[in-house]
């Protein structure tokens, strides 16, 4: 009994310092863990992973991506690794953040990499709770898609189009720009997603706060319905219960399209563009199965080849053979985590008074 006595309070401190310093007590930061491979190149890195990765049994993803598309994914890289068995958690940005704070905040790294937007990226940024690493899959993929240090990469790309349906709006009539928008024939004729701010914030930053100010107030003006989802918007255009929306992730749309439904798709100056993050986490106990798969997430012929090719996901590096070509570009308005992230309390209060959100 003095045992347990004793036991309860060293665990109520242990647990204390370890949410202090960011789970050091507990396990060696992701980082350190795989520094001693940082002058290793190619097969012989990848072997050093390998050996590591066996050890470690299995890698555990959290993700926003669709499960349709998260499950393929991850059943297309145990077949290059077979030795490691993905397990993975799906839900929302929000969600998958949630998620992982609440155990972090318990003491507990279950998650070895995260998949998420750019707001959650930068909040667990500034918590502490994730690592940097510069896989040797980052080169050639641009710079708006990563940062210096390596705490994130993208994999891949929401391009963000309008997307209308052709038996209420035909080709000819749909806006070709924001400004076109503002027209008050599309009262009440298209749909917005309350969970936008961070494309409101990449506008107010590229615009300036007035103009953008202005330009959403006009919309709203226009009473747009407020629908939860950008894959839900794109498949009530589909069915011909919204007209248009302004903001899908393009891909859908011109799912869509392929498979019949009277949808077409235009893509707005600027291009505004939503990256899905990919994030090393600070103690995971499988850095080097993480490590792995980040690098072939991120390589040209690894996941940014399987997604780009089988689900039409626009990929951030070029030169990849795209289902959907119509949505590259040469130039994006990039959601980014050190721009957005730091204002995000600010765009969502803003976008939320605008709208009428939590009203």
């Amino acid at each position: 009994m003095k045992k347990n006595r004793i036991a309860g309070p060293c665990s109520l401190i242990l647990t204390l310092l370890t949410l202090a310093l960011g789970g050091s007590l507990c396990f060696a930061q992701s980082t350190a863990t795989l520094r001693p491979y940082d002058g290793l190149k190619g097969k012989e890195r990848e072997q050093k992973l390998i050996e590591g990765a066996k050890k470690e049994g299995k890698v555990v993803v959290y993700s926003f991506t669709a499960v349709d598309q998260l499950k393929p994914l991850l059943d297309e890289f145990q077949k290059k690794y077979p030795f490691i068995t993905p397990e993975h958690y799906r839900a929302n940005a929000s969600g998958v953040f949630n998620k992982f704070a609440t155990e972090s905040r318990a003491g507990q790294t279950l998650a070895d990499v995260i998949d998420i937007s750019a707001g959650e990226t930068h909040t667990l940024w500034q918590m502490g709770l994730i690592d940097p690493y510069l896989s040797a899959s980052r080169e050639g993929i641009p710079k708006d898609f990563m940062d210096e240090k390596g705490f994130w990469t993208a994999h891949y790309h929401f391009v963000i189009a309008l997307g209308f349906n052709t038996k209420h709006i035909k080709p000819a009539e749909a806006p070709k720009s924001y400004e076109e928008l503002l027209n008050p024939k599309w009262k009440g004729r298209f749909s917005l997603d309350p969970a936008d701010q961070d494309l409101f914030g990449a506008l107010l930053l590229h615009w300036g706060k007035e103009k953008t100010l202005n330009y959403f107030k006009g919309l709203a003006k226009l009473e747009p319905r407020m629908v939860s989802g950008h894959t839900q918007q794109a498949n009530l255009i589909g069915a011909g219960e919204i007209q248009m929306a302004p903001w899908l992730y393009g891909y859908r749309p011109l799912q869509l399209k392929d498979e019949g439904a009277p949808v077409e798709t235009l893509l707005f100056d600027p291009v505004l563009s939503n990256p899905a993050y990919l994030l090393l986490t600070k103690n995971s106990s499988r850095p080097h199965a993480a490590a792995l798969l980040i690098d072939w997430a991120l390589a040209a012929d690894g996941g940014m080849k399987f997604f780009a090719e089988k689900f039409g996901r626009t990929p951030t590096r070029t030169g990849l053979k795209e289902r959907f070509p119509m949505l590259r570009v040469n130039s994006y308005l990039v959601v980014k985590p050190e721009i957005v992230g730091p204002n995000f309390k600010d765009f969502t209060n803003l976008y939320n008074e605008i709208f009428g959100i939590g009203k």
